[in-house]
Parts: structure tokens; sequence; C-alpha cells
């Protein structure tokens, strides 16, 4: 044997001792691929799956577990190394590993209190239903449905381009269970439900969680397959230590995988070829480090190339190359001739049809099927919707599709808790309950309870066939203490704001994130001074206020917002005023409601504001913003003015101003534009800058309790977007306080509308 031949099958005989009994056989060996489980470290096995493209190995057999299924499902249905790298680069992990909707998907009437709690529970038949997993995830059976949709056909895992398997287990039983056919989605999805948090999976009689509890590297199932050579990937951890034991999923983990530890070893001595990454202190949980987990799998895929190369001219030499995998059947749109609705009353699936706008018989992308799913579970009527399609023909791209419905618990409590400099502390408690009253409605009581105590009635009644016309119906009371402040902006007085409002409007949904429509608020207020000094008034007022209304909302997040819109703008008039109050200059009458220099007739009254947040970088934002309120032809003083001051909408008439404190001035008209920079530290931390200025006074012909005057103020907050909400320390400063003011607030205010 020549020296060339020798060192052309040396790869060969390097590789085991199959390489023996197939230099008697005419089959060519086939190529097995595993990918173990790890969480947000499983995204290193793209570098091997790159690799193995670009060394031209043919890989027969692929299994995986939990996020191995994921990664190795893909790749076996016929997606490349480079595609899966660019569809992990682009996914929001946060939003994909979250239990709740994101909020562009929340239709608008319901945004005013979503995510606004510290916990939100179900309450069923007198008690509080708790899942059985923390996270169930919408958004991630919806993309992974989307990832599939071409594949649609494919019910046997074998007729994948490379034939699959993943590895679940059996919740009752806690034995592994080999998912091979079926709806892929609901397979993937089962392999990756670690216990206590996702939530398991119902799938063919099973209940499934996560494969990794008996079998994170499931080698001996490509062997089964019949695959002669096994690459096997491994981006486990291993055994959690005291040094990397550090959070409760953490500990999970460690559970979970008592059995799994023993068992790998066993799993690994099948390997061929062995493929582990040196991912550091990386953790399961790590998806803000999805970029560089990704980089070090393809640093360690450049490492193996070479050797799989070897392996694929080897085999070549001896076999000849192989012929072209058969592509699995693909389609990009389905014609969906009909529909069926599982785990919802009858009926109630035509509302469910009406809410996803879905009709039969019309040709439907992946992404408009989501789409219409996200219309119905921005209602919040629904926990969970999937769905699944079924070929009606083997020749067209016809299906049905089916709809898997979990509706909400029609009642669910909120607790939350909120801090601010000027409102001090509150409890907030919620009690929210669908069709309490009228189908196609929800109800909600709130209260805060703390050192200014607010309560709050809300209805929200869907009207039409469409439901896109909105009936909403509030009323609000409160008692706040406000500070006042001498013109050098030095606390002065105090007094006591009683506030209560019944509000009525009908809107017009322009979508999910738009609304128009027209409102009439009935308003009392009764103001006592506490502590007496410069411009009060004692007594009450009663008032009528209607008008036209726009709202829009499409921000991605309730805290700290990165990209979306934000407006509310009001246009009306006020009339029905009852005054009856006297003026206080100190302690001395210097005025009533019968005063010549005051006037009751009806005025105009307009507001906006409007937030735009433009993502500038991966980690800054640009925030901007425009305040106004104005009161046209408007002759009395302080009842009925807008606050100026503080950096959350805590009080009603109040537009924010960063370098002011809440309720520092009382205008009649105003407008305020601002420009901020937001940059995420992390993830979870952000500093933000904000300038900003204020015109006020600029109506002549209304009572202004101070001159006309431009303010210039800015902030620079350090906000945590926490458990408890937002908690946000800032330092602010003013051209006219002239001094270095702290700001405080933790959690979300109780709101205003």
């Amino acid at each position: 044997m020549t020296i060339s031949k020798s060192l052309l099958l040396l790869p060969l005989l390097l590789l085991g001792p199959w390489a023996a009994e197939a230099q008697t056989s005419a089959a060519r060996p086939r190529i097995g691929l595993t990918l173990s489980g790890g969480g947000a470290r499983g995204l290193a096995h793209i570098g091997l799956l790159k690799a193995l493209d670009s060394a031209r190995v043919k890989v027969d057999y692929v299994t995986g577990t939990s996020m191995g299924a994921v990664v190795g499902s893909l790749y076996a249905a016929g997606y490349s190394g480079v595609e899966i790298e660019r569809v992990a680069g682009q996914l929001d992990w946060d939003a994909l590993l979250t239990n709740a909707a994101q909020l562009r998907t929340i239709t608008l009437p319901e945004k005013d209190d979503f995510g606004r709690y510290l916990v939100e529970l179900p309450f069923v038949k007198g008690k509080f239903q708790l899942a059985s997993g923390v996270i169930e995830s919408e958004e991630l059976w919806l993309k992974l449905s989307e990832l599939f949709f071409p594949y649609y056909r494919t019910k046997n895992f074998s007729q994948f381009e490379r034939e699959f398997r993943c590895v679940a287990t059996d919740v009752i039983s806690g034995e592994p269970v080999v998912l091979r056919q079926g709806e892929i989605v609901a397979a993937i999805r089962a392999s990756m439900a670690i216990p206590s948090v996702f939530t398991p999976v119902q799938y063919q009689g099973h209940r499934l969680v996560d494969g990794g509890i008996v079998r994170n590297f499931p080698v001996s199932e490509v062997k089964a397959m019949g695959a002669d050579v096994i690459i096997g990937s491994n981006v486990s951890a291993g055994a959690y230590t005291d040094a990397n034991l550090r959070s409760p999923i953490d500990v999970l983990l460690q559970i979970s995988s008592f059995k799994d530890n023993a068992d790998f070893i066993t799993q690994k001595k099948l390997c061929t070829v062995f493929v582990d990454y040196p991912l550091g202190d990386y953790g399961s949980g790590s998806f803000s480090a999805a970029a560089p987990i990704t980089q070090l799998g393809l640093k360690q895929g450049r490492a193996i190339f070479p050797r799989l190369k070897a392996l694929n001219d080897s085999l070549n030499a001896r076999y000849g190359p192989p012929p072209p995998a058969a592509p699995a059947p693909r389609a990009d749109s389905v014609y969906l001739t009909g529909y069926e609705v599982r785990g919802l009353a009858p009926e109630l699936v035509p509302s469910l049809m009406q809410q996803m706008q879905f009709r039969a018989n019309r040709y439907y992308t992946a992404p408009q099927l989501s789409a219409a799913i996200r219309n119905a579970f921005g209602t919040r009527y629904f926990r969970k919707i999937t769905y699944s399609l079924q070929a009606a023909s083997a020749t067209d791209s016809s299906a049905r599709v089916v709809f898997d419905v979990e509706p909400s618990a029609r009642t669910r409590v909120g607790l939350g808790l909120h801090y601010n400099s000027f409102t001090g502390i509150g409890l907030i408690a919620s009690v929210a309950a669908h069709d309490l009253l009228l189908p196609f409605s929800t109800s909600q009581a709130a209260v805060n309870i703390g050192e200014n105590p607010r309560l709050r009635l809300k209805h929200t009644q869907y009207l039409g066939a469409s439901k896109t016309v909105v009936a909403r119906l509030l009323a609000q009371g409160e008692r706040v203490s406000i500070t006042t402040y001498t013109p050098d902006f030095d606390k002065a007085g105090l007094y006591t704001q009683t506030y209560a409002t019944a509000n009525a409007q009908l809107l017009q949904l322009l979508g999910r994130n738009r609304g128009l429509g027209l409102g009439t608020r009935y308003e009392y207020g009764r103001f006592s001074p506490e502590i007496t000094s410069r411009l009060q008034i004692d007594g009450r007022l009663h008032l009528l206020n209607s008008y036209l209304l726009f709202e829009e909302n499409t921000l991605n997040a309730v805290a700290y917002p990165r990209s979306g819109r934000k407006v509310e703008a009001e246009a009306g008039a006020v009339y029905g005023q009852r005054p009856d109050f006297k003026v206080l200059q100190g302690d001395v009458v210097v005025g009533t409601e019968a005063s010549p220099n005051f006037s009751f007739r009806p005025y105009g009254r307009y507001r906006l504001n409007a937030e735009q947040y433009l993502p500038l970088t991966k980690r800054a934002t640009l925030l901007l913003q425009l305040q106004a309120g104005v009161n046209q032809r408007y002759r009395q003083a302080i009842a009925n003015d807008f606050v100026v001051g503080g950096l959350n909408g805590v009080i009603r008439n109040q537009l924010t101003f960063a370098g002011l404190p809440e309720a520092s001035l009382f205008v009649s008209s105003a407008a305020a534009g601002l420009v901020g920079y937001q940059y995420a530290l992390t993830p979870r931390i952000n500093l933000t800058g904000k300038a900003n200025v204020l015109y006020h006074g600029f109506l002549d012909g209304n009572t202004n309790i101070q001159p006309a005057a431009v303010i210039y103020g800015g902030a620079l907050t350090l906000g945590i977007n926490s458990f408890l909400g937002p908690i946000d320390t800032s330092l602010m400063y003013s051209s006219v306080s002239k001094k270095l003011l702290p700001y405080f607030n933790i959690g979300f205010p109780f709101g205003y509308r």
C-alpha cells in the first residue's frame, strides 16, 4: 500500500470499530448527529452545523433534546447552518421566553392595566389557580409554528430531509419518550419543557416535560436509528457546583438532571466524534448572551472542520459521493379550506373567528396566521392559542387548520406596589372579570391602599358584529395631599385634594393599537388647605367635560420601551360648572366664586401627550416627547389648572417635567418638548438622560397666576427593570429651582383616564 493511500484511509481507521465492517460492506456508512440540551448554551450547536455543511458531510439521522431538539429539528427539516444562525440572531428571546403576551399584541382597551402588577393570578371557584409551569410562551409556539410552516405536510419525522427524533420525559412514569411522528412543534415544545419553568405538554396520550431529566444527550437513539458514525455535540454545563448554583432555575435544573448525569457517561462512549464547547460561565438561561455563545460555537466549528472534512473525504474515496438528500415538501402559503376549534365551547367559536378576523377558503402565510391569533390573544380572553395544519389533499397546497384553544380564567386578581417621592407608598390590588355584566366585556375594581388612597371601577364593553367599537365606563375617587411652592420653588404650603370622576367613552378601534372616539366626564373636586401659604382655594367645584379623543400605543414594552409610539389627545369643552369656594392668600380671604375676576362660562380644553421611541443601536434609544395643555378663555384659578412637574403621571391634569417636583406650577396653558437618550447598561439596567423645555402662560386672555415664562430642565435616571416593576433613582435640575433635586419611583402608578 502506498503512503498516499495509507494517509487517505487513516481517518477511517481512527473512527472506531465500525470501519472494519464497512470495508466489507457495499453500503455507505450512515452518519448520525446528536445535539444535547443546554438552554441558551444550545446556540453553540450552530457552529458545528455550519462546519458540517462546509465539509459537505451528509448527515442521515438527527436526534436532540431540549434546545438540541429545537436546533436539530430545524437542521433535520432542511434549514442550513447559515439559515439557523440567521434565525437565531433575529429572535427576541425575552419575548419568546415569557408567559405574557407582548404589549404590541394587546388590544388598545386592554393596554391600560397590562403588565402593571407584580403578580396576576387566575381566580377559579373561590381559589387561586396556579399553573404547572411559570412559562407557557404563546410567542414561542407561534415562532416555532412559523419556522415549520413550510413543512406542514410532514407528520412522520423520518420524512424530513434528515430523519429526526427528539426525547421528552413522561411526567407520570419518569421514563424517556422518543418522539418520532405527529406535530413537530408540539414535539419540540415537549422536549424543552423544563419542569416548573415551562408548562408540561400533552402529546399523544402522554404528559411530557424536558427530556433532559433522563436523557439530555440522546446518542443511543441515533444509534438505534441506524447510524454507523455518530457525531455528538454536547453543550451541557454538567452538574452544578456551589460556585455556579446561583438561581432557583439552576436549582431546578440540578435536581432534574441527577439521573441524566449518570446516563451522560454511557452516551458519550457511543460517539465516534465528540464535540464540546468552552462556554465558561454562560448558563442555560443566558439568552441575553445569545450572540457571544453563538460566536464561541462558530469558533469550535472552525476548529473541528478539518476533522469533519477528513471524514467526508475518506468516505467519498471509499464509497463515492453520496446521493443528494430528497428535500421535504415545502410550502410558502397554504389554501385553508376550513377550520376546527378544540377546547372552546361551540357558542364561543364565532366570536373567536371574529376576533381573529379569520376567513376560510383563502391563502394564508405563516405570519398572517400568527397575526390572526395575536388579534384574539391580545384581548386577554385566552391563555393559549396554538394551531396545526392538516393537509386536505396530497396533490395541492390546501389544508384545514386546527386551533387548540385554552380560555383564560374569567376572573384574575392583580397585586402591585408603588412608591413615589410625591404620592408616597401604596399597595395596589385589582380584580378583573370577563363577561361579568354582559358578554364581550371586562369589569374591574382596583384600589390603592396607602398614604393617598384611591379607588377605581371600570367596565369595557365590546360592541358590534366585528367587536371594533368599544364602550368604556370609569368611575374613580381619590384623596391626595399636594405640596405647594414659593416663587423660588421652596416648599411652602400643603392642601388636600379630594377628587371624583365618572367618565364615559365610545371608541372606534382602528386596528389593534389605535382608536378614535368621543367621551364625557363628570368631575368633582374638593380643595382643603392644611398649611396655608400663597394663593390657594378652599371649597369645591363640579363640572362636565365633553371631548373628542385619539389614542395610539405601539410601544414594545410597558417599562423602558425601546421602540414604538404612544399618543393621547383630547379636544373638547368644559361646561355645567357649579363652584363653591373661597380664595385664600395665607389666612386672608381674597375672593370667592362670585368675585368679578372669575368666570365659569364654558371654555375650550385641549390636551396632548405624544411619545416616540427610536432605537439607535442595540442598546441605545432616542426618546422624543411633546406635551401640551390648554384651557382657552379660562378665567379661573387653580381648580382646573394644569399641574406641572414630576417624572411620572400620578395626579390629575399633570404635565410631567424633568427638573421640577410635582405640582410646582399651576398654569392655564403650557407646552413642553423633551429629548431623551436611554442606554441599556445590561438587559435590565438603563441609564436615561432627559432635557426638556416648557413654555407656560402663553394665552393672554386667561387668568394666569404667574406671568408667561420659558423654563429649562433635565434629569439623569438610573433605572432597573425588576420584579417590582421599574425602580428609578433620578437627579433633576431646572433653570427656576436652580437646585439638584432627588426623585425616586418604584413600580407603576395608579392610572388616570
